[in-house]
């Protein structure tokens, strides 16, 4: 018994309950007390009076690992220093958050309607882990008012209303896919976009000049004074030699944070204009992967490593040294989302845009 109740207080993982975790934190209690034959005390009313005192020890056992595991704000709202009850302190905080009252669905609602989707990478993890969260609850809640597409549906086109400037691709991908598919996808499917989007996406500051960094011995390794180094990891077919004169260098496999991007228009049938990573050698439309590009620099993204021809609407206009390069603007396909690049940061940060015959390429200068 002693035992039962060291072991209890050892558990480390489990989040305290705050507005938007009821579900998983109910679950994480229930599956927790009931590993250790203790969960009676959440559901059945025990008569005090005639408890021994090893269940009265269980009994108290229970009572403190609950409130230990609440915030602040939930510790204030339902925690009686007189009443050291687990089973009442459990109905209480069940009633407050799972009833299926009106008002309480109400208020979960507004709770949904209230989270912010952020630029910032940690951010958006945080609002998505809200959103689902609470949108849990009220299906657990009200199953019936999402029965059937419109309420999922709705939920669908308002997260991808609600999404920052820098996920806009995902939601131009959805809308054109829905055109051509007429399938609206759910709430978790544009979710899932986003995710794959913020593993590849350069948030921070920090961690941008740390993608662009080359150290000293990785110039060494890659090229040394604008020349391909026998040493290094590639064939020497696999070195740029761009303006020598300047040192500029380009690599395909430079580093992880590929920078390299080639720019070319394809004479086809369609007449699609293509973006090129450098990463392949030839030029094809055929994977259907689609990027959306804005009027300027700092807004040109890219699928970085793929192939991706760009379906034309309106145009955009790239200053390069060698002139005006104009593409059209982009609808994008969401196969293409979890390789997503944004290239404006890149540009703001020392890489440049040059002209080549077909096109320009994006590069980054040594030193």
């Amino acid at each position: 018994m002693e035992n039962t109740s060291t072991s209890l207080f050892e558990v480390k993982n489990i989040e305290k309950l705050n507005s938007n975790n009821f579900l998983s934190w109910q679950q994480s209690m229930v599956a927790t007390l009931g590993m250790r034959s203790l969960e009676s005390f959440l559901e059945e009313t025990v008569i005090e009076e005639k408890e021994d005192s090893g269940i009265k020890r269980q009994r108290q056992t229970v009572y403190y690992f609950l409130i230990g595991h609440l915030d602040s704000e939930n510790y204030d709202k339902f925690v009686v220093d007189e009443d050291k009850n687990p089973e009442r302190l459990w109905r209480n905080i069940k009633e407050h958050y799972a009833s299926t009252s009106a008002e309480n669905i109400g208020t979960h609602f507004g709770k949904l309607f209230n989270i912010k989707f952020p630029s910032s990478s940690s951010g958006l993890s945080e609002a998505i882990s809200s959103f689902r969260s609470t949108l849990k609850l009220l299906c657990s809640l009200s199953p019936q008012l999402f029965t059937g597409d419109i309420m999922p549906q709705v939920l669908a086109f308002y997260v991808l209303q609600m999404l920052p400037e820098p996920c806009c691709h995902i939601s131009t991908a959805v809308f054109h896919s829905i055109k051509v598919s007429t399938k609206i996808p759910t709430v978790e499917e544009v979710f899932k976009e986003v995710e794959l989007d913020i593993v590849c996406h350069v948030d921070t500051e920090e961690e941008l000049n740390l993608a662009l960094k080359v150290s000293t011995k990785s110039k060494q390794q890659l090229f040394s004074k604008g020349k391909h180094n026998p040493l290094a990891p590639h064939p020497e077919q696999e070195f740029f030699q761009l303006f020598p004169e300047k040192r500029d260098a380009y690599h395909k496999r430079r580093t992880n944070h590929e920078i390299g991007m080639a720019l070319g228009v394809c004479n086809l049938a369609s007449n699609l204009p293509i973006f090129d990573s450098g990463t392949s050698n030839t030029i094809t439309p055929f994977k259907q992967l689609f990027v959306k590009t804005w009027a300027s620099e700092e807004k040109l993204q890219a699928a970085n490593g793929s192939n991706m021809c760009v379906m034309a609407e309106g145009t955009c206009q790239i200053k390069t040294s060698k002139g005006s390069l104009n593409i059209p603007n982009a609808l994008l396909v969401p196969l293409a989302t979890s390789t997503l690049v944004a290239m404006g940061p890149f540009l703001n940060k020392g890489a440049v845009l040059r002209g080549f015959p077909g096109g320009a390429n994006l590069f980054c200068k040594e030193g």
